[in-house]
């Protein structure tokens, strides 16, 4: 059965294409939050650097201690939430133990870890414009631009998930970008 959120409740290693409760509520593998968030802060984050003052290897540290300050943040938020949840129903419990202890803080991790991850393309599309000779101001766009398209894709990927199609799908990956659009926008006007 499924709950408002759409996570699966009462399933242990169950049925095809749907994966078990986690016991960590909305976390449920599949769920691309985390990894729109991340997207939406790394792009802040490259987008607040001055290339022209912060080496390339600072940027870099700058972005992925930061991003994994906020990943260790919401895995924490989530485990320690989880008690505040509302109580699963009688037979989800009888069916899958919900995670306790260091097994919770682990799947929170885990299921957290796409904020983590979202920030490795675009830092290596900016090591690599670098590296191959792009203006350190080149390489940051090119970053930006990828968190851009990366957020275009989770749009699309949402679309399709809601069950759009065509243009009024277009019209939803594009809508979904423009946070990444104003980002780029800012970055260009402050520096």
């Amino acid at each position: 059965m499924r709950d408002e959120a759409g996570a699966t409740k009462g399933l242990a290693g169950g049925a095809r294409g749907v994966e078990p409760d986690t016991g960590l509520g909305d976390t449920v593998a599949g769920r691309p939050e985390h990894g729109i968030y991340g997207t939406i802060l790394t792009a802040g984050l490259i987008a607040a650097q001055d290339p022209r003052t912060d080496p390339l290897v600072d940027v870099v540290a700058d972005v992925l201690i930061t991003v994994a300050v906020f990943w260790l943040a919401h895995g924490y938020a989530h485990a320690v939430a989880r008690p505040f949840a509302p109580s699963e129903a009688a037979g989800a419990r009888a069916t899958v133990s919900p995670p306790r202890g260091l097994r919770l803080a682990w799947v929170a991790l885990v299921a957290n870890w796409p904020l983590m991850r979202a920030a490795f393309l675009p830092l290596g599309v900016l090591v690599l414009a670098r590296v191959a000779g792009a203006s350190v101001d080149d390489a940051q766009e090119a970053a930006l631009w990828t968190c851009v398209a990366l957020l275009a894709l989770w749009g699309l990927r949402a679309g399709r998930a809601a069950g759009l199609a065509g243009w009024r799908l277009a019209r939803y990956a594009t809508g979904s970008s423009l946070l990444g659009l104003i980002l780029v926008a800012l970055e260009v006007v402050i520096h």
